[in-house]
């Protein structure tokens, strides 16, 4: 099974938790757009919703620091705000909203992937809220992610592991109430102008 297939079916078993009666999916599509992104598209029209998810590539962060991913995530939701459809966990970027608005939703992620605000302001919120939720235990982290190793994070391990994503390490899923053509549009419109070599936007506070 190629690498396309092994992600397909990892991320799509994910996005099952949000599609539990819609048991059939059409063979994934997967392709990349021009700057590398790897975009794997399913559909499935007996799916309520459209469905999305952006992950990173293991194999390209394999020396990162352990919890930084989990803390880039709580940093990401402190930006997210009240878009109920948009949510970092998971190793991922989870989007779940009407098919008819696939397209500005995932435009939104996108912008908040590509133009994080990581401030200290930022980063201490998130970093507060990272420790309660391990302190009430009310999500299943590894193990690696624990009160210790997110003490020892900083802001600059945060900005300097966030640098490091550019989109030939990323892998976009669409899936659910989606049309093939439809969804590559989106993707596109979403992602295309995201720079291999252009670091991510930083917006920092002076």
């Amino acid at each position: 099974m190629n690498k396309i297939k092994i992600i397909a079916l990892s991320t799509l078993s994910i996005l099952s938790v949000y599609t539990a009666k819609a048991q059939t999916f059409k063979e994934p599509v997967g392709y990349k757009l021009k700057n590398g992104m790897n975009i794997i598209i399913s559909e499935n029209d007996r799916s309520p919703k459209a469905y999305s998810s952006f992950t990173l590539d293991a194999k390209a962060f394999e020396g990162k620091k352990d919890g930084v991913v989990e803390l880039l995530n709580t940093v990401l939701n402190e930006n997210v705000g009240k878009n109920p459809n948009i949510s970092f966990k998971d190793n991922s970027g989870k989007l779940a909203t009407a098919s008819a608005d696939l397209d500005k939703d995932l435009t939104t992620m996108a912008s908040l992937i590509q133009n994080a605000t990581i401030d200290q302001k930022t980063f201490d919120a998130a970093k507060a809220k990272l420790i309660a939720s391990l302190k009430s235990q009310d999500y299943d982290y590894d193990q690696t992610v624990n009160e210790n190793s997110i003490n020892a994070l900083t802001l600059t391990d945060v900005k300097n592991f966030y640098s490091q994503i550019s989109p030939e390490k990323t892998f976009l899923t669409i899936a659910g109430a989606v049309e093939l053509n439809t969804a590559k549009a989106s993707a596109k419109k979403a992602f295309g102008n995201w720079s291999r070599t252009q670091e991510l936007a930083l917006t920092v506070a002076r």
